[in-house]
């Protein structure tokens, strides 16, 4: 079980830093962790009536994390600003095997960032600049070690 009240840093950025000030909600919150899937490969016979091997060995794959957030921003300039930053951590620097620290209650374990993801709504646009804004993102980061 993960503690989504704990502020959880990754590559620098903090994913769980939001803070209620008087003007509103600013940073990022974590909204769900899930960290249960793991991939596994094996060997599958598919005529195992016909000449009786069904199956081989298996192979633990990587264990997958997916976590979900909202970024907040005290304007909407300041909320891409942030979406931004979270961004620019979330995929691997080229060149690199790209796997970084990723502190959980359980354990820190050695992730790749799979890319950010951010779905664009309707209500994102418009309004007035200085009006405050929640940008809904989840990203998907690949474990080196399947254990915890």
């Amino acid at each position: 079980m993960c503690d989504l009240q704990n502020d959880i840093s990754f590559r620098g950025v903090s994913l769980n830093d939001a803070v209620a000030t008087s003007s509103g909600i600013v940073g990022n919150q974590i909204e769900t962790i899930d960290h249960s899937e793991v991939a596994i490969r094996q060997f599958r016979e598919p005529l195992a009536l016909k000449d009786g091997i069904d199956v081989g060995g298996v192979w633990l794959g990587a264990r997958i994390v997916r976590i979900s957030g909202v970024t907040y921003g005290s304007s909407r300039s300041d909320a891409m600003s942030r979406i931004a930053s979270l961004e620019a951590v979330m995929l691997p620097v080229s060149g690199t095997f790209g796997f970084y620290a990723l502190p959980l209650t359980e354990g820190t374990v050695q992730a790749q960032p799979q890319g950010l993801r951010v779905v664009w709504d309707r209500r994102m646009t418009g309004g007035d600049s200085s009006d405050q804004l929640g940008i809904p993102w989840s990203v998907v980061l690949y474990c080196a070690d399947p254990g915890l």
